[in-house]
């Protein structure tokens, strides 16, 4: 079985949610499987609403990159899935908690799913949390 490339993103700070989708963009052009679990403060900047992305913290280097950067990390995201190979699931929790439902979200999602969920489709290889 292919080992694939595994992310999990946690956090709601744009740089590393940009840097996880750069990830992603690279591995799926190498042609690697990417599986991708956004969960935590980091689902929250997938939302359809901007108003509710714009929550997404920016320090001074994902300032810099927000400001002059061509592609956000959602495009980027997409460009990757367009690619091939590339999986992404948002957590159930989260949304259970915020009342969300998949539909709520940017449509760059393959499923909702529980942290469980996603441990299970994994085939091993590298996991990297961002």
């Amino acid at each position: 079985m292919e080992e694939s490339l595994n992310l999990m993103l946690l956090s709601g700070d744009y740089a590393k949610l940009h840097a996880a989708a750069m990830v992603t963009v690279v591995a799926a052009s190498l042609g690697q499987t990417v599986n991708v679990f956004v969960s935590m403060e980091s689902l929250p900047a997938f939302h359809r609403d901007k108003s509710v992305r714009e929550t997404v913290a920016k320090g001074p280097v994902g300032q810099v990159i927000a400001e002059s950067s061509s592609d956000d990390y959602a495009a980027l995201f997409e460009q990757a899935r367009e690619l091939g190979g590339v999986h992404l699931y948002a957590c159930s929790l989260v949304a259970d908690i915020k009342n969300w439902e998949l539909s709520d979200l940017l449509p760059v999602f393959d499923d909702m799913l529980g942290v469980s969920g996603f441990l299970g489709k994994l085939t091993g290889g590298t996991s990297l949390t961002f």
